[in-house]
This record gives C-alpha cells, sequence and structure tokens, in this order.
C-alpha cells in the first residue's frame, strides 16, 4: 500500500537493501497516490481537528509527496498560517507545487529533503507524517528528531495504517489472493502490519506523551472505481518485490486481466473493500 506519498533518502540502495518506499514513484503510482490522497483526505482533515489544527498555525508535513495531507492542513490553518512540506522526490513536489499553483494555494511550501533531516523553517506549532513511519525503518528515531523543530506546546500528528486491516466483505476467492499478496508482501519485506493502532505506544518509546488517537476505516462498495481500482495499483507497484520475494509470479497475478477478474468478482458477490484503518495519534511537546 502506500501507502506513503513518496520517502527518505537516507535509507535502502548503498547496502544493496530495498529502498524503504515499496511503491516507487512512477506515472502509474503517483496517479494511485492521487487518487488515494483524495479518498483520505475527509478522514485526514477529520484527525488533524481533533488533535487541535487550526487557524494561524505553521505546521511542517513529513514526507509530503504529491501535498494531500499538506493541502487539508493548509485549508485548516488559513491565510494567517503556513504549511512546509518536505519529500524526497522531485517528481512529486513538481506536481505538489503545481497544484498549488492551479488552485491558487499560497500558504504551503514544497521543499526536496530527507524527512530524518530536521526541517527547515521552524520552529513549528505542528508536525504531521501521513504514511510516513510505516516505511521508515526506526520510526522513534523519526519522531525524536522531528520533535526538536515544534516549539514549546506544539503538535507532533503522526498517520498511519494497520496493512493487515485491508479486507474484502464478503470475501471472494481472487479477493482473498490480491490482499494475501499484497499483505505478504509487507510482510517479507519487514514493514510493520499494524503500525496505525501502534502509534500510541510507539510515540511512547520515543518520549513523547500521546494526548489522544482516534481511528476511521474506509469502505468502498462493490459499484464504486475505487474498491478494484486501489487493490489493482497496490498490486501493479508492488509486482516487481512480489516476484523478488516469492509471494507471486507474474503469470500467477496476471496483472492485464486483474482489474477486470477483480472488478467482475466482486460485483457478483456484492464485496466491499475495507481499506486499511487509518490511526492518528498526537502529543503535545512540553515546554
Amino acid at each position: 500500500m502506500n501507502m506513503k506519498e513518496t520517502l527518505p533518502t537516507r535509507v535502502g540502495g548503498e547496502d544493496g537493501q530495498q529502498p524503504s518506499y515499496l511503491l516507487g514513484s512512477d506515472e502509474l503510482e503517483l496517479e494511485r497516490l492521487s487518487l488515494q490522497g483524495r479518498l483520505l483526505a475527509p478522514a485526514t482533515r477529520e484527525i488533524l481537528v481533533k488533535a487541535g489544527i487550526r487557524s494561524g498555525m505553521s505546521v511542517l508535513d513529513l514526507g509530503c509527496g504529491l501535498g494531500d495531507a499538506s493541502f487539508v492542513a493548509a485549508d485548516l490553518v488559513g491565510p494567517t498560517g503556513r504549511v512546509v512540506g518536505i519529500d524526497a522526490s522531485g517528481e512529486a513536489l513538481a506536481l505538489a507545487n503545481a497544484r498549488a499553483e492551479r488552485d491558487g494555494v499560497t500558504n504551503v511550501q514544497f521543499l526536496e529533503g530527507d524527512v530524518y533531516d530536521p526541517a527547515p523553517g521552524g520552529p513549528f506549532d505542528a508536525v504531521t507524517a501521513r504514511l510516513v513511519l510505516i516505511h521508515v525503518p526506526d520510526p522513534c528515531e523519526l519522531l525524536r528528531i522531528q520533535a526538536s523543530v515544534l516549539r514549546p506546546g506544539g503538535l507532533f500528528v503522526p498517520i498511519d495504517v494497520d496493512i493487515d486491516g485491508i479486507r474484502y466483505v464478503p470475501s471472494t476467492p481472487l479477493g482473498d489472493r490480491v490482499i494475501r499478496w499484497v499483505v505478504e508482501t509487507f510482510r517479507r519485506s519487514d514493514r510493520p502490519l499494524s503500525l496505525g493502532s501502534n502509534l500510541w505506544s510507539l510515540m511512547e518509546e520515543a518520549g513523547l506523551h500521546p494526548d489522544g488517537m482516534t481511528g476511521i476505516e474506509l469502505c468502498f462498495g462493490p459499484d464504486d472505481p475505487a474498491n478494484v481500482v486501489l487493490c489493482v495499483g497496490m498490486v501493479r507497484t508492488l509486482l516487481p518485490i512480489m516476484e523478488k520475494t516469492g509471494v507471486a509470479t507474474a503469470e500467477e497475478i496476471d496483472i492485464a486481466s486483474l482489474q477486470q477478474r477483480l472488478a467482475a468478482e466482486v460485483s457478483e458477490a456484492r464485496s466491499l473493500l475495507a481499506y486499511p484503518p487509518l490511526f492518528g495519534a498526537w502529543a503535545t511537546i512540553a515546554g
């Protein structure tokens, strides 16, 4: 899944390990992330509001990618506030900047950089990181480093998912295989499967003291195009890693016909897609 927008530069590559962000940043993946970002926007807004993001704040958005969470935050902080988005993908940032210019959003700035480095432009009133921690090797280190750019009384608001919460209801044979391919790929790539629901304990481990936490599960009915498109998009971008880790072969998946086959099965069974639950926690930084 992604689940993240794009990600850090400080992981993978030099030692031959897989890059931290499993899903890549090619054109098809950016299209999938754009769809996912639009669908997650209302839930993201609800979490940020509950956390206390409000008018006039300065907000740092880590791993901003296409800027979907950044634009939600920018709307909440209004013209008297500001949002800085940090990401390692120049391609994604170019699209984010183009969206800001197209929509006349002037209170958001996108910068290329490593999410592990203390961000410029601080101190900030809030830091958010949507679908980032699941892709970094040491989430606690990231939380501790970026907490340093918050002013006293500032908020840290990580948002992440439980990958293993994705399912079709009622289940179908092909739907079950698709879900297994995705979840098992994350498992074999040493990604946490239930990071979202563990945000509270993760923040405490990082020395932060959560004030609250909430969870939201999005569901897409059998006639909603997002139902099948989201799942097939994840499989498409994960396919090279599925083959490398032995989860499935390209012949077994048959990506060219997968969407048509899954759509027919979902329609016949009237199955909804329960997307991986989205969790948000928030902590106030002591003065």
